[in-house]
């Protein structure tokens, strides 16, 4: 498994893709928090003009639309990180040779996905020097901070998982980051149905499966235990369908 992460990663950061996605990332998000801050800044001055008194701070200004932003950039960002992680062995002919070496189907499947988690956590951990600057202005809530990168982080391990189930469908990159997108969208979608069947167990169930619901609370600076398990359940059903599509191959010869 460790000979799989490293070359994975060895890969990740060898290929123009990851810089370019992270670029494209780090600038959309810069662009995000400069707008957030510039609008606080000019908010903050009307009410010291007019003396007004307000419930308002970073938090709500600048912080919680700048995670909601970013987990809506990491939807489409995870699929295009997670497309080469088996289409790309397809397409090179090399997966018959990854069924013939002496491990298991399970130790390359986790070398792929632990080498994904990292790319991401790298691109998160980057992040964090935007709520530095922040700081400098006035300071947050790192409680709410530390909370909303731990749903983020545990939001794009879903989306990855998606992702790797999907590489292993093709053999084609593109076909593979649409699929996942696509399924992403699906269970993002999904929870807005809720509002159709009100006050009913369907509505309960469609609003439990929405995967972007369940990060509300770590938004709110609100660890709950229930969501962390909701996306560590759906990383690992997926990644069990992944297994379940490898062992496919291997029987069908």
């Amino acid at each position: 498994m460790r000979s799989v992460y490293a070359k994975e990663m060895l890969i990740y950061f060898s290929s123009p893709i990851f810089y370019a996605v992270s670029f494209i990332f780090l600038c959309v998000l810069g662009i995000f928090f400069y707008n957030d801050m510039a609008y606080m800044s000019m908010l903050a001055s009307r009410i010291a003009q007019y003396q007004l008194s307000t419930g308002l701070g970073l938090d709500k200004i600048v912080l919680r639309p700048l995670f909601s932003d970013m987990s809506i950039l990491l939807l489409f960002i995870v699929p295009i990180i997670a497309m080469r992680l088996y289409s790309e062995e397809k397409g090179n002919g090399t997966i018959e040779l990854i069924f013939t070496y002496p491990i298991t189907d399970l130790q390359v499947l986790l070398g792929k996905y632990l080498a994904g988690l990292s790319v991401i956590a790298i691109l998160l951990g980057i992040t964090t020097v935007l709520m530095l600057l922040a700081g400098i202005v006035v300071s947050p809530d790192w409680g709410l901070v530390f909370s909303s990168y731990l749903g983020l982080f545990l939001v794009s391990a879903s989306f990855l998982a998606i992702g790797v189930f999907a590489s292993s469908l093709t053999k084609n990159q593109i076909i593979a980051a649409a699929s996942s997108l696509g399924i992403i969208l699906a269970f993002w979608a999904v929870g807005w149905f809720s509002d159709v069947f009100t006050a009913s167990a369907v509505a309960k169930f469609l609003g439990e499966l929405g995967i972007m619901e369940h990060l509300d609370d770590f938004m709110k600076g609100m660890l709950n235990v229930k969501d962390a398990v909701f996306y560590l359940l759906f990383s690992l059903f997926f990644l069990f369908m992944t297994l379940r599509i490898l062992e496919s191959h291997t029987w069908r010869g």
